[in-house]
């Protein structure tokens, strides 16, 4: 464990997955002219939400007395407020997109995670005194998509659709997460042929040979009838995701590094990363630097950059002088709790 009692292979993941966050994002303004954009980004999509899920699950108390939830208000409502305030006034005054009223019951793009994080915390108790709760949780996740009502209000469908990653990660012992690579051969094995299927998927569909799956499916934002499933059909098919993104979950805890490094350390401070690189995603749009990237090469220089703007708001200095935005003590005195998947 690290100095402060954190463990390095969880900072590691939650590293690696705010950096692949960040890429997902930066490849979006291309996903309607280029197929290798598109084909990386719903392999990110695949796993890497259910992964943060899990990884918040593992890391939640089922606690629900006051200190509990003074932790959620504070530790996920109150950044939510603030920035729901701030990307709705940069989407109206700097991007000229306007203002809608949907904004005050919709969370804003990547915001929904704050919101749905708090509310899996919310009723993790109530769900840990039921029989077999992963089971509860799938059940909720599957007919949510029959609710004609649910979709972008409140991030309620993906609150829903995720629920069983944050679920599973919560019941998943730690031991069975820590155990080193090297007294579990075939779990790397099995791990890499995991990650090696992916690359070879997402090879084919970035050269047509396999269609991209709709991102909505991967959104988990709609339910079946928007995406024109039927109650079966979608309900197989949202169940399927779901089993193979807590398979890549998994794969991705065995793949990661043990050890403590500069990846431990941006783990650590992923939450500035993760609330503050939307202004940059959306000013480069808007200012036509994306007409710049072509081809593969634009792609790749979209990744790139995605992964240097995450290294530079997860800088010390960066996440310092920021730090009155996503965790507003001049709204309250409290104690600084860490956001469970996402650091401080």
């Amino acid at each position: 464990m690290t100095t402060a009692g954190r463990i390095p292979l969880f900072e590691n993941v939650r590293g690696v997955l705010i950096t692949l966050v960040v890429m997902g994002h930066a490849l979006e303004p291309l996903l309607g002219r280029e197929p290798l954009a598109k084909a990386l980004y719903s392999g990110l999509y695949l796993f890497h939400i259910p992964a943060f899920a899990f990884l918040s699950g593992h890391l939640s108390r089922a606690d629900s007395g006051p200190r509990a939830l003074s932790a959620i208000a504070w530790g996920q409502l109150a950044p939510l407020a603030v920035f729901q305030v701030l990307y709705v006034a940069f989407d109206a005054w700097v991007l000229g997109r306007g203002w809608g009223f949907h904004w005050l019951v919709q969370p804003y793009w990547l915001l929904w995670f704050l919101l749905s994080l708090g509310c899996w915390r919310l009723v993790l108790p109530l769900l840990l005194r039921l029989p077999r709760p992963l089971l509860w949780a799938a059940a909720l996740a599957l007919v949510a998509g029959l609710l004609p009502w649910v979709g972008y209000l409140f991030g309620l469908s993906r609150t829903f659709v995720f629920l069983p990653c944050f679920v599973a990660g919560h019941l998943t012992r730690r031991e069975w997460l820590l155990a080193p690579r090297h007294t579990r051969g075939w779990r790397v094995a099995l791990a890499a042929s995991l990650a090696v299927g992916l690359g070879v998927c997402v090879g084919a569909v970035a050269v047509g040979a396999l269609p991209a799956p709709a991102p909505q499916w991967l959104y988990g934002s709609s339910g079946y009838a928007v995406l024109g499933a039927t109650a079966l059909t979608g309900m197989a098919a949202r169940a399927a995701l779901l089993c193979g993104a807590l398979a890549l979950t998994w794969a991705l805890f065995t793949l990661s590094p043990r050890e403590e490094s500069a990846l431990t350390r941006l783990g650590g401070r992923s939450l500035a990363p993760f609330l503050l690189h939307g202004f940059v995603v959306r000013a480069a749009e808007h200012l036509g630097a994306y007409a710049l990237l072509q081809g593969p090469v634009g792609v790749a220089l979209a990744l790139g950059a995605g992964a240097l703007l995450t290294v530079l708001l997860g800088h010390p200095h960066v996440v310092q002088a920021t730090r009155p935005l996503w965790e507003p003590r001049w709204l309250f005195q409290r104690t600084r709790d860490a956001v469970p998947g996402l650091g401080r």
